[in-house]
């Protein structure tokens, strides 16, 4: 079970003896009920604890939130980063089920998309594709399932003319491969809720040998977006109790595509030699050989 946040619990703490009898009560059903107050409305918190959705707005105000959406995606940020897997299944059942849920799980990206192209900075996007551009080398942080995000990216900067690195990688740790990080070097860690610490600790790592750092992540109070130079926002709000990483790749992917505009003449360059390696090596497949094609022998 998920506790309450540290700001709210000290809000509510500082605030408790203004709050009026019935804002006891709103205090006293989110202390108890937080997983399921983070997901209610003002008027259905109100209408479970007894009390109008006016007074629900005006607990909100008096903790110092802007209001109650404020207090509420509050609540919900703070689950999200504090939601056990196990939880997260446990939840899914009653919103993800039947015929509809390839559905559901389909709007649910659309919706990640849609918020990230309306809180996406394209002047922080722009900065992250030069400083990818100038760097001699570029180390790209992704622990567990953001891995994949991480070697997603790296593959494509690779095969774009750039020097770059998945980390971690092999049998050493996230620190012994940052150790050849210089000044001039570009980090870009990739992470989201629940937030892998050696992602975390390897970033911060990083930062502090003087590299360049840009986090892709979920939020602009995330452990990662707290250390970087630059952040992307990518949302990965999830009804399952798998990541939603639909936006995230769709960011990554506008980025190395924006990497290849930019340097047009030296990425034709480089995948005219690629596409020399991967006739002579025969790196995609070119259907059967005629001796394949007879069959076979029971």
């Amino acid at each position: 079970m998920v506790t309450v946040s540290e700001d709210l619990l000290q809000r509510i703490k500082a605030k408790y003896g203004d709050l009026s009898t019935a804002q006891k009560s709103i205090a006293q059903y989110l202390l108890d009920n937080y997983e399921k107050a983070a997901f209610l409305t003002a008027g259905q918190l109100g209408t479970l604890v007894g009390v109008s959705e006016s007074t629900v707005v005006r607990f909100a105000n008096t903790l110092g939130y802007g209001g109650y959406p404020h207090l509420q995606k509050e609540m919900q940020e703070h689950l999200k980063r504090e939601l056990t897997t196990v939880s997260r299944l446990q939840q899914s059942p009653g919103k993800l089920k039947g015929p509809s849920l390839v559905h559901q799980i389909l709007e649910n990206d659309i919706k990640n998309l849609r918020r990230t192209m309306e809180e996406i900075s394209p002047e922080v996007f722009d900065r992250v594709v030069e400083e990818i551009g100038k760097a001699p080398n570029i180390f790209i942080i992704g622990n567990r399932s953001a891995h994949c995000l991480a070697l997603f990216l790296a593959m494509y900067l690779e095969l774009l003319g750039k020097r770059v690195k998945a980390v971690p990688t092999g049998v050493t740790s996230i620190f012994e491969q940052l150790t050849i990080v210089q000044t001039e070097d570009l980090v870009i860690g990739i992470s989201f809720p629940r937030y892998t610490s050696k992602s975390v600790e390897g970033f911060e790592y990083a930062a502090r040998r003087g590299a360049r750092t840009v986090a892709i992540t979920d939020s602009v109070i995330s452990p990662l977006a707290q250390l970087a130079d630059l952040t992307l926002i990518a949302k990965s709000d999830l009804n399952s109790f798998i990541e939603a990483f639909a936006a995230p790749l769709s960011l990554i992917t506008a980025l190395a595509t924006a990497v290849g505009m930019r340097e047009r003449e030296n990425v034709l360059r480089s995948l005219e030699h690629l596409e020399e390696i991967w006739d002579n090596y025969r790196i995609f497949y070119h259907g059967l050989e005629r001796g394949w094609q007879e069959p076979i022998e029971k």
